[in-house]
């Protein structure tokens, strides 16, 4: 039962996105950017920076927003693949708008991780001790900067949905 709740899978399929379609192979390029400049910038904030309650108050109240707007993505997402699921035989290039759509739904369920993690850290730093304060902090901004990394590539892959031209079988 408890294996049905680890989100590796959605995990491991988001950084599965990061290909160099010409080789098909991961892009390390992308990876190193998607995971190191948030944890660059989360330190930097952590360093030059102060937050308040306020500020901690915000961003609960914005990653649940954002969270439960991915959720509804996700539903559209699905809507979007079985309503056109009947015109897999007749266009040739249906397999490539399932692979945008699969794609998409990795990066929104990741990014509903993240959400997860973002209102965990910012909780955290409501604690007494300093340990978690901080690490709360860099887990808060860190989450933060990677669920906006995730939007921009949410939103590239919506534009090429919405853009998405179908071929029809000659």
């Amino acid at each position: 039962m408890l294996s049905k709740l680890n989100p590796r899978s959605f995990i491991v399929a988001h950084f599965e996105t990061f290909k160099d379609y010409s080789t098909g192979k991961i892009s390390r390029s992308e990876v190193l950017l998607f995971l190191l400049l948030p944890l660059v910038l989360a330190v930097i904030h952590v360093v030059y920076f102060t937050i308040s309650e306020a500020v901690i108050s915000i961003v609960v109240s914005a990653a649940s927003i954002v969270a439960g707007l991915m959720l509804n993505l996700m539903v559209l997402l699905y809507t979007l693949v079985v309503s056109n699921k009947a015109n897999a035989k007749v266009y040739s290039n249906f397999d490539k708008f399932k692979l945008i759509c699969r794609e998409t739904l990795a990066t929104v369920a990741f990014s509903v991780l993240l959400c997860v993690l973002l209102v965990v850290g910012a909780l955290m730093c409501l604690t007494d001790s300093k340990i978690f304060y901080y690490f709360g902090w860099l887990v808060m901004v860190y989450s933060g900067v990677a669920v906006l990394f995730c939007l921009l590539i949410i939103l590239k892959r919506s534009y090429l949905l919405i853009d998405f031209d179908f071929v029809e079988v000659p």
